[in-house]
């Protein structure tokens, strides 16, 4: 538990450093809960939260912390826009199993279309240097109205399948509902497998 504050800390203090060069827009983020699940029954939890922050005109920092009863990882690092339809990042933190602290990185793509064009794609990629460290998850989404998102969603350790999403109308935190179904994983003879067939989640942003 001490190991995880420390991240939290540290992710904290990294996104404080970048607060004076960005005082004329205010930060966003999301804080989020997901659970999968198999045959109705959740298998596993996940907690995280995600924080950015506009320094100048295409760059800023952003931040995101993760935890789940066995695991724990926290990074920070720039991030690039070059036009309102894309934005990358590269982030550097560290994660926790079992007592142990070993450094982590991240790397993430988003690109939407926004009312035009209601089409987005987000992925993130993270590693430690080791096959097994290696992670990423994708989601490919069309809006047809404003409240609904449907789309793809893949995820290392539980597969790929379909995604929906809901927007939930609450006055001043915009909450959204989502859900997939991940019937096929490339890597099903793999030890590390999740046992989870798809994942639940609702998301609070501000």
């Amino acid at each position: 538990m001490k190991t995880i504050v420390s991240f939290l800390v540290a992710l904290t203090l990294s996104l404080s450093s970048f607060v004076v060069l960005a005082q004329a827009k205010p930060a966003t983020g999301s804080v989020e809960y997901q659970a999968g699940y198999e045959k109705g029954r959740p298998v596993g939890h996940i907690l995280d939260m995600y924080i950015e922050k506009q320094a100048w005109d295409k760059i800023g920092i952003s931040g995101f912390a993760l935890m789940t009863k066995d695991w724990a990882e926290a990074y920070a690092g720039p991030t690039y826009s070059p036009a309102g339809w894309v934005s990358a990042s590269m982030s550097f933190g560290g994660q926790q199993r079992e007592g142990k602290v070993t450094p982590r990185y991240a790397t993430s793509l988003w690109m939407g279309g926004g009312e035009r064009l209601p089409l987005q794609f987000l992925g993130f990629f993270e590693g430690d240097g080791s096959i097994a460290g290696a992670w990423y998850d994708a989601k490919a989404l069309y809006s047809p109205l404003s409240w609904i998102s449907l789309g793809v969603h893949g995820r290392r350790f539980v597969g790929i399948g379909p995604r929906v999403e809901v927007k939930a109308p609450i006055p001043g935190m915009p909450v959204t509902v989502w859900a997939t179904w991940n019937p096929y994983d490339p890597e099903s003879r793999n030890e590390h497998e999740s046992k989870a067939r798809g994942i639940i989640g609702v998301q609070a942003s501000f």
